[in-house]
């Protein structure tokens, strides 16, 4: 697998792994039974393929802004981290938003008395906004962290020592 794909599938796969991480830390500083985890899952996991899809696009995004930019310029990996996690914040709440109306559109046509796409549309901005807040709260830092060690994988692979 060629370095863009593994910080790519990496940056998407640590970012769904951070997701239910802080579903299983809420959830354990909450105080709530084990009993009632399952019927909270579904809407807090919900969210779990936005933040893969925006963390992908981020990095792969972020590396062909490496490639166009001027090649005697250093990248570092934390400044690389920093773009790609900024930029996945930024894409983040338009994600929830696309899986949020996935999920509805879904659900309405399995529903056996559907209600319109209005009535759920008044209420997915404020859900994209607490995903993005909580994820800013809970997930900003380990996300850098994490994006730091993966950025530091990636220029080392693709850096040669004729400085490309």
């Amino acid at each position: 697998m060629s370095p863009k794909k593994a910080l790519v599938l990496a940056s998407a796969f640590t970012a769904a792994a951070l997701v239910a991480i802080a579903y299983v830390g809420i959830g354990a500083v909450s105080g709530a039974p084990w009993s009632e985890w399952p019927s909270n899952a579904r809407s807090a996991l919900g969210i779990a393929p936005a933040a893969a899809m925006t963390a992908g696009l981020a990095a792969w995004l972020v590396i062909g802004w490496r490639e166009g930019a001027d090649l005697d310029r250093k990248w570092t990996p934390l400044g690389m981290a920093f773009k790609t996690v900024a930029l996945a914040f930024l894409m983040f709440p338009v994600f929830v938003l696309f899986c949020l109306v996935i999920a509805e559109s879904i659900g309405q046509a399995f529903a056996a008395a559907p209600g319109t796409f209005r009535e759920a549309w008044v209420w997915m901005p404020s859900i994209a906004l607490y995903a993005l807040i909580f994820g800013v709260m809970l997930g900003a830092l380990p996300a850098l962290a994490t994006e730091f060690f993966l950025c530091r994988r990636y220029l080392r692979l693709t850096t040669t020592k004729w400085g490309g």
